[in-house]
């Protein structure tokens, strides 16, 4: 993405625009006004800066116009004359605290990263007992046996969570959650102690089909990603 933001520089655009993630339509609209025509353009760019959870960047020149959602929360908003990258430089080069948190049933991740490099960790798994699917009373008690696996379960988690977690949350920036969203939902129901982290939780969805030790590197990868979005003039 830094790479990208360099190539931009050899034929700047004409403006930038910064949105955060809780920036309205109507604000979008009133601030891209100003320096954009109203059509399918400026209403594409409505559209997606709208669906981001970390905000956007767009960055404008006649023909192509680039719109980024960046890794992390866009702080601060308003339109730049000119070719303006430093608030995207500045969120993708700083070395955010970060606290990533991947689960599937029968398997967990938690790491503690400082930039991309770990620092801490968690890893493990559980029997949790695939689904079953024929009826009757044995059926019933083997979905009670497995309600407790699974409670058991989380309540490890939760446990190794707050171990990692509680001692250095005042200094965290982000959280970010991965694996299965049902599985996290439910584990959200069950443990309070998650419900404490979401004041810093980026509402994102890391990727990752099989959490352990090794898999946290890969999501930290993912964690600093950029979604860019081209969109050119005929």
């Amino acid at each position: 993405m830094l790479l990208r933001l360099e190539e931009l520089g050899s034929h700047p655009p004409t403006f930038s625009v910064y949105a955060g993630p809780s920036a309205q339509k109507s604000e979008l609209e009133k601030t891209l006004e100003p320096v954009l025509d109203r059509g399918t353009l400026f209403d594409e760019l409505i559209e997606k800066a709208g669906k981001s959870s970390t905000g956007t960047a767009i960055f404008y020149r006649m023909g192509r116009t680039y719109m980024i959602r960046p890794p992390f929360p866009v702080k601060e908003e308003g339109l730049i004359r000119g070719y303006n990258p430093s608030q995207l430089k500045m969120l993708l080069e700083h070395n955010w605290r970060l606290i990533l948190i991947l689960i599937r049933l029968g398997y967990y991740a938690i790491g503690s990263f400082k930039g991309e490099e770990l620092v801490g960790y968690k890893a493990g798994t559980g029997l949790v007992h695939a689904r079953h699917h024929k009826g009757g009373s044995s059926s019933q008690r083997f979905a009670r046996h497995r309600d407790k696996q699974m409670e058991y379960f989380f309540t490890r988690i939760e446990g190794h969570a707050r171990e990692l977690i509680e001692p250095q949350l005042a200094g965290i920036d982000y959280i970010i959650y991965g694996g299965a969203r049902v599985t996290l939902q439910v584990m959200w129901r069950q443990c309070d102690f998650f419900k404490r982290l979401e004041p810093k939780v980026i509402p994102r969805l890391l990727t990752v089909r099989e959490p352990k030790y090794s898999s946290l590197k890969e999501a930290v990868g993912q964690a600093y990603t950029s979604t860019v979005f081209e969109f050119e003039e005929k």
